[in-house]
Order: C-alpha cells, then sequence, then structure tokens
C-alpha cells in the first residue's frame, strides 16, 4: 500500500505539459513522450526508446546483462552503437549505479550537453528516493524529469536548473 499512496501524492504534485515552462522539457514530452506508446507495460522502456528517436542518439549505454533490451533498441534503431564514449543516453536500471562521487561525470567522458541518463526505479524504495535527491542535487545535472516509474538527468549547460515531475 505504501508505493499506492507514494503514487497517489506523485498524481497530485506532478505536471502535464500545461504546467511546464521549460520549450526544451515541454518539447520533449510533447513531441515524443505523449506519442503512441511503443511497449505496453514498461513505462521506462517506452521512455528509453522515444527518447532514443526524439534526441536523435547514436550511442546508448545499457546494463551489460541486458540482451532483450539491446535487441529491442537494434530493432528499433539499428544504426545505434552500444559502445563508445560520450554516450547520447545512459540507461540504468537501479538509481544506486548513478555515479555520484565528485567528478565522476567529466563531461567528454561518459555524456556531453545534450546527453540524457534514464534512471529506472527511482522511487522502488527509501534509499532509490534518497538517491534520486542526491542526484537532482549534483552541481552537473541542471534538469531532472520525475515520471515515477523512472527518472530523467540532462546536463545542458544553457538551461537553468529545475526539476520537473511529469504525468505520462
Amino acid at each position: 500500500m505504501p508505493k499506492l499512496f507514494k503514487y497517489l501524492n506523485f498524481l497530485f504534485s506532478s505536471k502535464n505539459q500545461h504546467g511546464v515552462h521549460s520549450p526544451f522539457v515541454y518539447n520533449f514530452i510533447t513531441r515524443s513522450l505523449y506519442g503512441p506508446t511503443q511497449i505496453k507495460g514498461d513505462k521506462s522502456r517506452d521512455i528509453l526508446l522515444k527518447g532514443i528517436g526524439y534526441f536523435n542518439a547514436k550511442t546508448v549505454s545499457l546494463p551489460k546483462e541486458n540482451q532483450l533490451l539491446k535487441n529491442l533498441i537494434h530493432r528499433n534503431y539499428p544504426d545505434i552503437q552500444f559502445d563508445g564514449n560520450p554516450f547520447d543516453i545512459l540507461y540504468m536500471e537501479h538509481p544506486e549505479k548513478f555515479p555520484l562521487e565528485k567528478g565522476a561525470l567529466q563531461e567528454n567522458t561518459i555524456h556531453h550537453n545534450n546527453s540524457m541518463v534514464l534512471i529506472k526505479s527511482i522511487h522502488k524504495d527509501a534509499n532509490a528516493e534518497q538517491l534520486w535527491e542526491k542526484i537532482k542535487r549534483m552541481d552537473e545535472v541542471t534538469v531532472t524529469l520525475d515520471f515515477f516509474h523512472c527518472g530523467a538527468v540532462f546536463f545542458r549547460r544553457e538551461q537553468a536548473k529545475e526539476h520537473f515531475k511529469i504525468r505520462i
């Protein structure tokens, strides 16, 4: 039951596209995320696939053990590369895998200005929520999108630091 209450609280405190005043975030959610569902039942993977298409990603980093997801992406985007740095999109299945130590997110090694990190299960337990809060406070992070099932992190230098809860 606590997860149900967390989700209801999220619904009351989140916004749709009409409550977003950032052109970058507004365009991403209206031109991509609010489109037809590509994967039924798994919102995180659906957001990942839509993000690859919207941002015209060329390189994606996935957990090594997730061959099924790699095959799914390759089926939809056959030219995607899964190795090489920096990555356009990094997909993490657990918030504890996010590099929180200072200097770990050196630009030009892991990410670039337009990279997106998509983290699944940011509300799975109290520890994951604490990690999500730490990620949001990092100096390198400028925009975060909390979709409840997952969270997106951006490093856009030209963007003011903002955090959004978005219903999809």
